[in-house]
């Protein structure tokens, strides 16, 4: 242990959280710019949680770690996102490391391997009123979804992470299958992308299965307040110390767009993308799909709870303040 922790800590891409869990930051071209790896010790090697993009970059820095003499026993995944599975299927196929998903997340693979993702998010916009978006963001290689895992684990399973057993808490909101990893005598939390520090994680449709997320998430965040937690491990950024008050921050910043688009709609009906229009751009053509993406989800929670109602139109979604 002595000698492999001991070249571990001469790596510069490595950062050490305590003293068995080490988190290992590789490259994203998009977005957060880079996502958050954990390496969690034990006897039989280092439990990796989240492995990174697909990329030449990730894979040189996974094989400058692996060529230090670490051992990898297995790897963990909080969700399916190309950002946290990405070379998943690489490191089975060159490294005979074992993955495990969460069944819901193997479920969530399954339909990723039929590669039409992008044609449901340009469906799901065009409803929305967005026509100008041809293609998504991130090119989607369903490459990376092609294989089997080793092991599954459901909502309440107790797993192995290093020589410690965590609680798998499903956590939806941000996926369908995200899941945290909860350490009750550490009052530790592997978080991915349910938290993070700086920004609010974007909660999504991938699927006409995916019915109201921002529920589900607001859920989840009554799920993790059920656990005493002093440290949280997220999937990009810094670690979160006060996890209750970031989950309030970012509650609150939901409730505050929330109301922003209640008002938006008071006295006309309008489509997710006008809102976004006049709510983030004020007028300006729309960027990119994250924002689009958040008033649509946000939309279709404040109908659930009574708030607008929508109605279709020549085949577009329509949104007014309920009467």
């Amino acid at each position: 242990m002595n000698k492999c922790l001991e070249n571990l800590n001469q790596l510069s891409m490595v950062t050490k959280i305590t003293e068995d869990i080490y988190l290992v930051s590789l490259p994203v071209p998009f977005g957060m710019v880079q996502v958050n790896c954990f390496l969690i010790w034990g006897t039989n090697g280092f439990t990796v949680i989240d492995t990174g993009m697909y990329s030449k970059e990730g894979m040189e820095i996974w094989e400058k770690l692996m060529g230090s003499g670490i051992k990898i026993e297995k790897i963990v995944l909080t969700h399916y996102h190309i950002d946290h599975l990405g070379l998943a299927r690489w490191f089975q196929e060159k490294y005979k490391v074992p993955v495990y998903i969460s069944a819901i997340g193997y479920r969530e693979m399954k339909k990723r391997q039929k590669d039409d993702y992008a044609d449901y998010v340009i469906s799901l916009f065009k409803q929305h009123g967005c026509l100008e978006y041809s293609k998504p963001e991130t090119k989607f290689d369903s490459y990376i979804y092609h294989f089997e895992p080793d092991g599954l684990f459901e909502d309440g399973d107790g797993i192995k992470l290093g020589d410690e057993i965590y609680e798998a808490l499903w956590t939806p909101g941000h996926s369908a299958d995200h899941f945290c990893f909860y350490h009750q005598e550490k009052q530790m939390m592997i978080v991915g992308d349910l938290i993070l520090d700086k920004i609010s994680p974007i909660v999504l449709i991938e699927s006409q299965h995916d019915v109201n997320p921002l529920k589900e998430y607001f859920a989840s965040f009554e799920k993790v307040k059920k656990r005493s937690v002093s440290i949280a491990l997220p999937g990009h950024g810094n670690v979160i110390e006060n996890v209750n008050k970031r989950m309030e921050e970012i509650r609150a910043g939901h409730y505050h767009r929330l109301e922003e688009m209640v008002n938006a709609v008071k006295d006309e009906r309008k489509t997710s993308f006008t809102v976004t229009q006049e709510i983030y751009g004020k007028g300006k053509a729309l960027k990119g799909p994250t924002q689009l993406m958040a008033t649509i989800t946000r939309f279709i929670y404040l109908e659930s709870i009574g708030k607008v109602r929508s109605e279709r139109i020549n085949g577009n979604i329509y949104y007014r303040v309920a009467e």
